[in-house]
């Protein structure tokens, strides 16, 4: 029998039990490629999303295999040329999704502009829900088209870009001293970032995208309460520099935007830690766009190992504290009976205590009535008179009722080894 070649019943079983990135690699292609097999054997295939939702414990609907058309193959071979035709839905859909994403990445563009801007000289736009650019006005038109011919290129590759994705499980990086390449001024505390990440589908990985403008120490001068390049105060008030009026402007050395981009790629996963930065000092991005495309689709399957294993360590971790938790609260729960029980004992021994103190007073007004009958009569009286007296006061206890009234503590626990 040929291991090679799979009926379209066995394919379409797998594909709903393995995700396609571990899959594909049994028939020796990509999983992109093993989608467009689905695609042309008819079978649906797991959506973007499925097996998080899997993973959290959610049942997600699995629709049926539908029957083959007729003349439709049924089966597959590694090798097996698939027609022009085999994935009528994606192609139909491609350029309608490019016309948006090119809509909502260029169209954002004035939600940038008509925001604050910084100290530093970085855009802070009012909204949040942005494509994640963190740059100044004079590079944003660029930044945003780099953005936009990524997003090309990895839509050609039948990949997908989500600006300000909401899609839950997704965490944007903050961004810091990108190892010296972003040094924001100090004096701005709050900078501005987008409250979504960026990020680009591969396959059922999502890798975050940052393009931002890296700063370079420059010597600055504080004019009219902002600091300034030197050579662009020069340029406002020449006449400031001429003379002893030079002195008063101390000149310091700050960061200052270069107008070169950088693009930073990321693990949106909390359970992975990763970033990769592609800089400008040798090449512009655009030259390095399909390098950067490249690079990204091979990590993306490096990261899926990574991001499972994380994800079994901590299913695993899960699994620990909660057994730790188990015994902590059986622990608790014996030390609990063990109190109530102590509380029970020291309140049944209080109760005998009683009941013996009122039997031994008992036995000593007993004595005195026995003895009241070898007093004369009057004597007799006042003496009784007074045991009714002091036993109206002392009012013992019955000993049923007090047992009644006292509450049972509940099983000992089982001895622990």
């Amino acid at each position: 029998m040929d291991q090679d070649r799979v009926e379209r019943e066995t394919l379409y079983a797998e594909v709903w039990a393995t995700p396609m990135l571990t899959l594909a690699p049994k028939y020796g292609v990509s999983a992109v490629f093993l989608r467009r097999v689905c695609v042309r054997l008819g079978i649906p295939f797991p959506p973007r999303g499925y097996w998080a939702k899997k993973e959290s414990g959610q049942r997600p609907k699995i629709p049926p295999l539908p029957k083959a058309q007729g003349g439709a193959p049924t089966r597959w071979r590694k090798g097996d040329v698939l027609s022009s035709t085999a994935e009528p839905e994606h192609t139909q859909d491609i350029p309608k999704a490019g016309r948006a994403r090119r809509a909502l990445i260029m169209g954002s563009l004035n939600s940038f502009t008509s925001g604050r801007v910084a100290s530093d000289g970085y855009l802070k736009p009012t909204k949040r829900n942005l494509p994640d650019l963190v740059v100044t006005e004079p590079t944003l038109h660029r930044a945003a088209s780099i953005l936009m011919k990524i997003a090309t290129q990895f839509r050609d590759l039948n990949h997908r870009i989500s600006v300000a994705c909401g899609e839950s499980g997704y965490t944007r990086k903050v961004i810091g001293d990108e190892e010296g390449r972003l040094k924001r001024s100090s004096f701005d505390i709050n900078p501005w970032g987008p409250a979504l990440p960026t990020l680009v589908f591969i396959d059922e990985i999502a890798i975050g995208l940052t393009i931002y403008e890296q700063t370079v120490d420059k010597e600055m001068v504080y004019l009219d309460g902002k600091y300034v390049p030197v050579h662009e105060a020069r340029k406002l008030k020449p006449g400031l520099w001429d003379g002893i009026r030079k002195n008063r402007y101390m000149v310091t050395t700050g960061q200052a935007p270069s107008k070169r981009l950088c693009l930073r790629a990321y693990s949106p996963y909390y359970l992975v830690e990763w970033t990769q930065t592609w800089t400008e000092h040798s090449a512009s991005l655009v030259k390095q766009i399909e390098d950067i495309v490249q690079a990204l689709v091979t990590r993306s399957k490096s990261l899926a190992i990574e991001l499972a294993e994380a994800t079994h360590a901590a299913a695993l971790e899960r699994a620990r504290w909660e057994a730790e938790r188990v015994i902590a609260k059986a622990r608790d729960q014996r030390l609990a009976i063990l109190k109530q029980r102590e509380a029970a004992l020291k309140e049944l021994l209080n109760t005998i205590d009683g009941w013996s103190a009122g039997r031994r007073m008992e036995a000593f007004f007993n004595d005195i009535i026995a003895r009241s009958g070898d007093m004369e009569a009057e004597a007799s009286r006042a003496l009784l008179a007074k045991v009714e007296d002091a036993k109206a006061l002392l009012q013992s206890p019955d000993s049923v009722e007090a047992l009644m009234a006292w509450i049972s503590p509940p099983a000992a626990p089982p001895d622990q080894a």
